[in-house]
């Protein structure tokens, strides 16, 4: 691998910039010097040009009407799907908390017990609760592509 010298290594950056039209007068002159000196630089400038000139003049194939279709289709479904998730995941952690809530009623208005004690219990439960329906949830969406069902030990 040879090894690239620094006014060079300066210049490659510089000349990004030169091929967008990004420099001012100073820094463009001192580019086009370089490149008239250093060849390396220069074939790799040319090289810039003609893969940003490719680039610009590439033009997407149009794709047919019912690839669209199939597309949007595709699209809509995975939101409505996302978002059915969500809203089933919030109902199940609100119906679990409630029944946590109404399991413990009598420890979180028991005065004996602290305070900090009720509030901790309290944020514990409902963080067991939304992992339980989390973990639940991606345990039914992996269920039909799961590679290694089948597989036994």
């Amino acid at each position: 691998m040879s090894k690239v010298k620094p006014a060079c290594e300066e210049m490659r950056v510089l000349m990004m910039g030169l091929m967008d039209n990004e420099l001012d007068a100073s820094q463009k002159k001192k580019v086009l010097e370089h490149l008239v000196s250093c060849e390396e630089c220069a074939k790799q400038y040319d090289a810039f040009n003609h893969l940003k000139k490719e680039t610009s003049e590439m033009k997407f194939k149009k794709l047919p009407e019912m690839y669209w279709d199939e597309y949007w289709d595709y699209v809509y479904n995975k939101l409505e799907r996302g978002i059915a998730w969500i809203i089933l995941s919030l109902g199940a952690i609100m119906i679990f908390s409630y029944g946590a809530y109404e399991m413990t009623y009598e420890f979180f208005f028991d005065e004996t017990i602290s305070l900090f004690l009720r509030i901790s219990t309290g944020i514990f439960t409902f963080g067991i609760i939304v992992l339980t329906v989390s973990v639940l949830r991606e345990k039914l969406m992996i269920r039909h592509i799961d590679k290694y069902r089948s597989i036994k030990r």
